[in-house]
């Protein structure tokens, strides 16, 4: 089974959070976060909201050349 890949990856961010339902065999988009501590915490705050579905949560780095909005300074 490969690696899913990154599905429309949005700028200035580092990880991209996915999603796996019982029922389904592929990866979902979920969200996408900032840095580690953004990722732990929404990883916590998804698996309190989606407790006794089932779903399981995975998180893969985006490369590196999302990680900084071009626009910032």
């Amino acid at each position: 089974m490969t690696l899913p890949k990154a599905y429309e990856p949005e700028q200035g961010y580092k990880y991209q959070i996915l999603v796996k339902y019982p029922q389904s065999r592929e990866w979902e988009h979920c969200d996408y976060a900032k840095n580690k501590e953004e990722r732990k915490y929404l990883i916590g705050e998804y698996n309190l909201a989606y407790r006794g579905t089932g779903a399981t949560f995975k998180t893969i780095m985006l490369p590196q050349k999302y990680w900084i909005n071009s626009n910032a300074n």
